[in-house]
């Protein structure tokens, strides 16, 4: 049931977040920076990118990778049968 809670619950920006990591091929091992990863979004919901991303970390969805130069973020490949599902991508 939990695919089922995360669908309507997620806002349009855990969204652009996910499909851009998506689009990007971001899964697993390749993983980019938070910097880049909000580049394209206007400089108003910047902010709103750094919270909501640690959001889909909490739930597993986006996996953290530290590294010597900041930490680095990648779709959890575990998870992406639903997070296909989530975005409406066939």
């Amino acid at each position: 049931m939990r695919e089922m809670t995360h669908g309507p619950l997620l806002d349009e920006i855990s969204k652009a977040i996910l499909r851009k990591l998506l689009y990007d091929n971001r899964i697993g091992g390749k993983h980019i920076s938070l910097e880049n990863l909000k580049t394209g979004f206007p400089s108003h919901l910047k902010g709103d990118v750094d919270k909501k991303l640690k959001k889909l970390v909490k739930e597993n969805l986006i996996l953290q990778h530290p590294t010597s130069y900041g930490p680095q973020y990648a779709l959890n490949p575990q998870r992406l049968k639903e997070i296909i599902n989530i975005l409406g991508d066939k």
